[in-house]
Parts: structure tokens; sequence; C-alpha cells
């Protein structure tokens, strides 16, 4: 089957983080779904999704066909999901579930999961067994958002089993719920307190550990609303903690409303994630572009992590590196080496048309790899125009102040015969 590329990655990366593929978290994932219209759905003072998804129906129903498709291609199972509605802060499973969609092929694909056949439902042996059945009990009673249900189920696991290794998880989480709606006075401690319970909250609640999180990291970012970006403490600044909440759109917009966002390499990459689980590739790609140029070591260390959720970017990085390894063999010292600073000339080389999304003046300062970006830029505008006298100049420029890169070039003159 055929599926695009960056709808894969995004389906790939959720089924590495989270260990299968859940159409609802992609909606909220990608901007289709804002958190907020979610909860709302969740307290049934939104009849049905239908009345808040960004975009066209038809175009996200295809959509989510597609990846439900590959996600069966890959040997994932389909599974229901029911949805009840949040009532006086639980979950009234005696009352008709949520209405995800009046369309039954909507209902059906957001209303999935898809997990590995080894992780499908089966028949629990040790399903009367009261441990476990209070375990699961503040587990549902925790993403319910139930903090009385929660206090007395946990109060009974201690009573029942005071050496259970998640206890002291289990009390953070309920003083998690204790923060819900309430005013943040030390931000700084917020921050550390969200940090702290985050690892347990996704292993104990797996996916659905956004409704408990998200609302608590979205209070942090409303606290930190007014608070400048800071080089001593990145993480206390509002695009961080909307990262945390996985709210991609706002995110992207803390990051752009700080001046000068481009000199400080944690937005970059801050922008980066949020712009690719938008599918916004040249957001995506201007960002990283920043962060070469200007914190190279760390660039390549974002782009060669193992958990970098962008796995297109990760393919074109490692091409990058065999490239330099090909064109400049032995390392000679006559030849400078490319670093992740020359890495976004290099792509301009690899896929010409990016020149019509990234305009020349992205790069802002003097260094010797922007100036390469310009120049290769302005090499392909010449060639792409048949302006053969400055498309020699360019290629002239190139090769005296980075050889390397112009070997890249001789190769790639052709491309733009087809971009």
């Amino acid at each position: 089957m055929t599926i695009d590329i960056a709808l894969q990655t995004q389906i790939d990366t959720q089924i590495l983080e989270q260990g299968a593929f859940v159409p609802l978290e992609f909606l909220l994932d990608s901007g289709r779904l804002i958190h907020g219209d979610y909860e709302g759905w969740r307290r049934r003072e939104i009849d049905s999704l239908d009345e808040v998804l960004m975009g066209s129906p038809e175009k996200i129903r295809t959509q989510l066909e597609s990846a439900a498709g590959y996600a069966l291609s890959i040997g994932l199972l389909e599974t229901p999901q029911t949805f009840y509605a949040w009532i006086s802060g639980a979950i009234d499973h005696g009352d008709e579930p949520l209405r995800i969609s009046a369309d039954a092929r909507l209902q059906r694909l957001i209303g999935s999961r898809y997990v590995p056949a080894q992780t499908a439902p089966q028949l629990d042996l040790f399903f009367d067994n009261p441990v476990v059945a209070l375990t699961n009990g503040i587990v549902r009673s925790l993403f319910a958002r139930n903090m009385r249900d929660t206090q007395r189920q946990l109060d009974r696991l201690y009573a029942q089993a005071p050496n259970h290794a998640e206890l002291a998880a289990f009390d953070r989480l309920l003083a998690a719920l204790g923060h819900l709606d309430r005013p943040i006075d030390d931000p700084r401690q917020e921050l550390e307190f969200l940090l702290d319970i985050t690892p347990a909250a996704k292993r104990l609640l797996g996916w659905e550990a956004r409704d408990l999180l998200a609302p608590l990291w979205r209070q942090l970012a409303q606290a930190l609303d007014s608070q400048a970006f800071s080089i001593a403490e990145p993480n206390l600044h509002r695009s961080f903690a909307l990262v945390q909440a996985q709210d991609w759109p706002g995110a992207s917009d803390a990051v752009r409303r700080e001046p000068q966002w481009w000199l400080h390499v944690p937005l970059c990459l801050r922008l980066a994630q949020s712009s690719f689980y938008q599918q916004r590739r040249s957001d995506a790609l201007q960002a990283w572009f920043h962060a070469c140029w200007r914190a190279p070591d760390q660039a390549a260390a974002a782009l060669d992590n193992r958990r970098q959720p962008d796995t297109g970017i990760s393919a074109l990085w490692q091409r990058f590196v065999d490239s330099e390894e090909e064109l400049s063999p032995g390392g000679a010292a006559a030849e400078p080496v490319l670093t992740a600073a020359d890495f976004p000339a290099w792509l301009l080389l690899r896929e010409p048309g990016l020149n019509r999304q990234l305009g020349i003046d992205l790069a802002t300062s003097d260094t010797s790899a922007e100036e390469a970006y310009r120049t290769v830029h302005r090499w392909i505008d010449a060639r792409r125009g048949n302006r053969s006298e400055d498309e020699l100049a360019l290629r002239k420029t190139l090769q005296a102040h980075h050889p390397v890169l112009f070997q890249y070039l001789k190769r790639s003159a052709s491309r733009l015969l087809r971009s």
C-alpha cells in the first residue's frame, strides 16, 4: 500500500513511543483536535467531535483510513475503544458512551486503537486478585481525575499490599490531582514537580497519561506566559510546558513569540518537534537549519538521537554523514570537513526545490556555513533562470570557500532539471 511519508513517520513514532497507534492521539498530535475541545467533549459540553475537528472531514477520514491500513499492514490488530463522559470528576460508565462522529466510518476509525498481537486483550488468570483489581481501579480513577475514589482505593492498597512497588508513584499522581485548577505560586517548583511525576504517569497510565498531565502543563504554561526565555533556565518557558502538554500549535506559537528565537537552540529544537507533529516540514527545516548554524554539536546530537521522532530528518542526516565520508576520503587536511553547520547547504543541494520554500534571508549571520547556504541558494536561482554567467561565478565562489560542498554541487546539478 502507499502512504504519505510524513504520515507514516508520525505513526511509526507513536508506535515506538507508546507501543500502539491511537487515531485519537494522532488527531491531538497533528492539531486536528485541540485538547481543550477534547476535554469539552469528555465533559459532554460538545456533542461530538464533528463540531471541533480542524479541517475537511473527508480529508481527515481519508488520512485516518490510510493510517489504519498502514497499521494493519505492519501486523497491528484493531481493537475498539469506548469513551465515556467525565461527570463530576469521574467517568460515568452508567451513561451512554460518547458519540465520536455522525459518520459511521469516522466513528469507527477514531474509536479504535491498533496494538501488537501480543498486547491484545486476553483472558487474565489473575483478574480476581484483589491487589490487581485495586491497582487497575486506581489507574482508572486517576485518568478520570476522581481524587476521592483514587484516595479510597489507594488507602485499601496500602492496607492490603504495604510493600507494593508502585505505592509511592500512586501517591505522587494523587497529589497531582490536587494541583488541577489550583493557582501556581512558584512556577519553578511546579516545573520540578511535573518533571518528577511524568515518568510514573506515562508508565502507569499509558497514552491516557495525557488526560492527567496535559491540563497541569497548560496551567504551568499560562503561569509562564510573561516569562522571557532564559538560556540559564531554558525549561522555565511557556514553549517547554506546551511541548510537554503536546500542544504543538501552542508550542510553535510560543517559540515564535520569543524575539530572535532562532538564536536559542532549545527553542529551535522545540519548533522543529512541534512543526514535525503538525506535518509542517518547511517550518521544521527552518528550525533545524538555525540549530545547525548556532550550535552544530548540539544539533548533531539531536539528529543522531535514536529517539528523534522525525525519522525523515534523521535519515537525511545519515545520508549527509555518509556523503561527507564519500566526498572527503581519508579526511584530507587540505579540504574542510563537513559539520552539522553545513547540513542546510547540503540539503538545499540535495533538494533544490526547497529554495522556493526557504528564503535566502533565513541565514542571518556571516558565518562560513550561512554564506555557503546563501551561495547555494543563489546558484539554484541562477541555474533555474539560465543565467550562465551568474551560475559560473557562484560555482567558483563555492569551490574557493567550500570545496567539499562544491563536489556535491557538481553531482547535484542535474536535480535542478527536475525541480
